[in-house]
């Protein structure tokens, strides 16, 4: 059988094994996967039931973040950049709305200038060179799947967390 684009084990509670079942099963993409559902992720045999609804999500994400045929060419740079800028704003909103009560505390005031530290970081982006327009797109492409693999029920410390790790690697490509 020939090994498919997309590692499946990029969704958390998916390892090897279960990798191999999916793709017994016909669900060999993040696309797939989404629109499977509960009733197709119930079916195959070893998923955990309680995780099926963050597995669902995290490829729901990930299906959005897929890549499609030539993602490297220079045009489509700019565009993943503001799809990145987008899935970051979305995931302050959906912050600052489950975290509401946390937001007047020390940790919510971290969160707001962790919030704010990746836009920055995020707009300091260029795609000048070749070299460059290459480290940038290996690392938009970083930051789309650690947003994206955020499960919607994950704490504030793991929202922050992962906010920190990919400013980090948005830096490290800009440097």
């Amino acid at each position: 059988m020939e090994q498919p684009a997309t590692d499946l084990r990029q969704l958390k509670g998916i390892g090897r094994v279960l990798v191999k079942r999916l793709q017994d099963a016909g669900l060999d993409s993040f696309a797939k996967i989404a629109e499977s559902g509960d009733e197709g992720l119930a079916k195959i045999n070893g998923i955990n039931p309680l995780k099926i609804s963050s597995i669902l999500d995290q490829a729901k994400l990930l299906a959005e973040v897929e890549p499609g045929p030539a993602p490297a060419a220079t045009g489509a740079l700019p565009q993943r950049l503001i799809e990145v800028k987008e899935q970051v704003s979305t995931l302050a909103e959906a912050s600052r709305e489950r975290f509401a009560k946390e937001l007047d505390g020390k940790s919510g005031k971290k969160l707001l200038l962790d919030l704010a530290r990746i836009d920055d970081a995020l707009g300091l982006v260029s795609f000048e060179g070749k070299k460059k327009s290459r480290r940038a797109g290996k690392a938009l492409k970083r930051v789309q799947k650690r947003v994206a693999g955020l499960a919607a029920d994950a704490g504030l410390k793991k929202v922050r967390k992962t906010l920190k790790r990919a400013r980090k690697t948005v830096l490290k490509a800009v440097k």
